[in-house]
């Protein structure tokens, strides 16, 4: 992690393959299948996120092989109590503005696996991603200002508009947790 609590791109990847487990049990190949397939689709090709094996889930102690196979990749894994464990501080983890590409896929990340966190600690979730989202839309909405009717400012007001959007859904959805917003 930064100094900051933020996930570095390796931690990243994986908290999205602990949370994978987390949903269920994997074979090998498709746990890398959907990691590959999850952070280019969000991110792009990118050197960064070519985390490390995933045989270091096993050696770590953080998933453990429910069915050997002759073929690794057919190998069915599963998180161990210590894999739990480090789920749930990554997902704890701050997340930096502005949101670049790996903050964004950290962000997504948060939001798919927060079904797996217990109610108090989806609020915490949620109510850092709004902070996240404010602190964006007040950076957006000053800018904005500096160009007034111009090109640039019409632009960056759909990235106010969408903060705005995305705020309405998170305020919801802490609703639904029984928060007042």
């Amino acid at each position: 992690m930064f100094r900051d609590r933020s996930l570095v791109p390796a931690e990243a990847v994986r908290l999205l393959a602990l949370g994978a487990l987390m949903e269920r049990e994997r074979r090998y190949g498709e746990l890398a299948t959907e990691i590959r397939f999850f952070t280019q689709r969000i991110v792009g090709p990118s050197l960064d996120l070519l985390g490390s094996s995933l045989e270091l889930l096993r050696i770590e102690g953080l998933a453990d092989t429910v069915e050997n196979h002759a073929e690794e990749e057919k190998t069915l894994l599963r998180i161990t109590p210590q894999g739990r464990a480090l789920f749930q501080e990554l997902m704890s983890a701050q997340l930096r503005a502005p949101v670049n590409d790996v903050g964004r896929l950290v962000l997504l990340l948060k939001l798919r696996f927060l079904k797996l966190l217990p109610p108090d600690f989806q609020e915490d979730q949620l109510d850092l991603l709004c902070d996240v989202v404010r602190t964006e839309r007040a950076r957006a909405a000053d800018l904005a200002k500096e160009y007034g009717d111009s090109a640039i400012a019409e632009w960056i007001r759909f990235d106010v508009a969408l903060s705005d959007r995305r705020l309405e859904w998170l305020e919801s959805a802490l609703e639904d947790l029984g928060v007042t917003v």
